[in-house]
């Protein structure tokens, strides 16, 4: 059976916040004894190559783009040992003159040590993170990093924050060297499913990102599945004087414009995609932060938002990554665009709290509000007249429903006629979804919880992340997830908010667009070319 391999970019400092916790879930759940039974096929994300010494390694097939400065302890050779050696032997007759690194804290100094596993202790990692490498488990390839050196984090006086700014770095070297890394993967794979890639759509990455998703369509005919990803917060969302009011209105135009360009460019060139926000508006402003039901997370800190999306990214990919799947990339995206409807939005039920004493049976016949959250901007998720592609995880067969001997009134219900949990989430949503089409996909794993993953979780969990039926005190291992790709109709709706938002914003006003080559018509067409888009979402279709 062939790999069926996968390219991963990541474009951005959030979307990187993001992809640390992705990776962090990967290497975490690997099993080197060979005794755990593995449901992921992990050569669809990973490459195994040699170091100089010739020791196997076991990389994520991955190239990311971040400013100079964002990296702080993580090496932009990677972080492999072999890196540094290398780089010790090439210069070792010239005099360095380098900055001090900058000090790691305790969390990555203990995985440097070696010593005690890091789940026997307690971090400060709310404190202790200032960028995404704080937390950062597993170590890169040395062409996964790749830092755009004309512009650096957080520098409010040049900054990298217009789309078209981006476009500019990928016509540059920066550009060039990348897509020869693309190349380089491309040509080590066997048999290749596609590329899935995540990008800040806010600022000049969605440029960038959107320059590297044409020429990728260009050169490869492969699926792209994109997640364009907005901020769960903003530093400048709270201004305090009318100074600051006035900056942050023009901020908030400029990462509105930002995400309208893109979703523009996405739905010509990418495959598939798929908006994600922690926020409930996303347009102009995150908004308030999404609730789910036994989480306590802080938008302000990238490291819990991140996680949230993160968690929901690894359960969905699950789809095109389980070994007893046959669904590939490419299928994902055929069966969810069509009638042009290139544009979808994600769902995320984390955790799926089922009572520890209770039925998955009971638990779906009794509730009365959906059982997932949505993840994307503006988006209230339909239920009727819907394509959906559901992943559910962690939800053992022993709570499917009672024995016989003991079921009482739920032998009365449909439902406990159903053998797996597979079965009872389909006539769930049989049910629950008029008109409506669903591939249900079901992992036996839950989600590891494992340090450094934020502690978000309420103290009403168990271990398993089942609520409890007492006040033991348990910390949360593992939680059973449930997430999905869902399109319809009701995606006008968001695509109308945008557009009106946008269409708001004269064009005058745009001064650093303008001086970066913008032209009022090219901008007046692509607002156009959005409005156009969202007409692919009428309801006149038949399923």
């Amino acid at each position: 059976m062939s790999t069926r391999e996968i390219l991963t970019l990541q474009f951005g400092h959030y979307s990187n916040y993001v992809g640390a916790h992705f990776w962090n879930i990967q290497e975490l759940s690997f099993d080197y004894t060979g005794t755990v039974k593995t449901e992921v096929n992990h050569d669809i994300l990973y490459r195994e190559g040699q170091n100089s010494k010739r020791e196997v390694t076991y990389t994520p097939r991955l190239l990311l783009a971040d400013l100079k400065g964002s990296l702080k302890t993580l090496p932009a050779s990677g972080g492999l040992p072999e890196d540094s050696e290398s780089a010790e032997l090439l210069w070792d007759n010239v005099e360095k003159i380098e900055d001090p690194p900058p000090a790691k804290n305790e969390y990555l100094a203990d995985i440097d040590s070696e010593g005690p596993s890091t789940e026997e202790k307690q971090y400060n990692l709310e404190q202790d993170v200032n960028t995404w490498t704080d937390y950062l488990y597993p170590r890169f390839h040395s062409r996964t990093v790749n830092i755009i050196n004309e512009y650096r984090h957080e520098d409010e006086n040049e900054s990298f924050d217009i789309f078209n700014i981006g476009s500019s770095v990928w016509k540059s070297d920066f550009g060039d060297t990348f897509s020869d890394n693309i190349r380089r993967y491309v040509e080590e794979c066997d048999s290749m499913q596609g590329f899935q890639i995540n990008f800040d759509c806010t600022d000049g990455f969605s440029g960038l990102a959107l320059s590297c998703v044409e020429h990728v369509a260009d050169e490869y005919t492969k699926a792209i599945l994109v997640h364009p990803i907005i901020p769960s917060h903003f530093s400048d969302n709270n201004p305090s004087t009318e100074e600051e009011r006035d900056k942050a209105t023009l901020k908030d135009s400029i990462r509105l414009v930002n995400i309208a360009l893109a979703m523009e460019q996405l739905s010509e060139h990418a495959t598939f995609f798929v908006p994600l926000c922690t926020g409930e508006r996303g347009w102009r402003k995150p908004g308030k932060p999404r609730a789910f039901d036994y989480i306590n997370y802080n938008p302000e800190l990238y490291y819990h938002s991140s996680a949230v999306l993160a968690s929901a990214f690894d359960t969905l990919s699950q789809k095109y990554r389980h070994k007893s799947n046959t669904y590939t990339l490419s299928d994902i995206c055929a069966d969810m665009t069509g009638y042009g409807r290139k544009m979808a939005a994600a769902s995320l039920g984390m955790p799926f709290a089922l009572h520890e004493s209770n039925y998955l049976i009971e638990f779906l016949n009794s509730t009365t509000k959906p059982i997932y959250t949505s993840i994307t901007p503006s988006c209230k998720i339909a239920t009727d007249k819907i394509f959906q592609l559901i992943t559910a995880r962690g939800i053992p067969e022993n709570y499917l429903k009672a024995p016989m001997k003991e079921a009482k009134e739920q032998m009365n219900l449909p439902a406990y006629r159903c053998s797996n949990v597979k079965e009872m989430f389909e006539l769930y949503f049989q049910a629950n979804n008029f008109l409506s089409a669903t591939n249900v996909t079901i992992c036996e794993k839950p989600l590891e919880l494992k340090t450094p993953f934020p502690n978000i979780f309420s103290d009403k969990l168990n271990k398993y992340g089942f609520v409890k039926e007492d006040d033991r005190p348990e910390k949360v291992e593992s939680c059973a997830v449930i997430a999905g790709y869902h399109n319809g109709t009701f995606i006008s709706d968001m695509l109308e908010k945008l557009h009106r938002e946008v269409s708001r914003i004269k064009f005058a006003k745009l001064h650093k667009f303008k001086q970066e080559g913008l032209e009022a018509a090219e901008y007046s067409e692509s607002l156009n070319r959005l409005a156009e888009f969202k007409d692919n979402y009428e309801d006149d279709f038949e399923l």
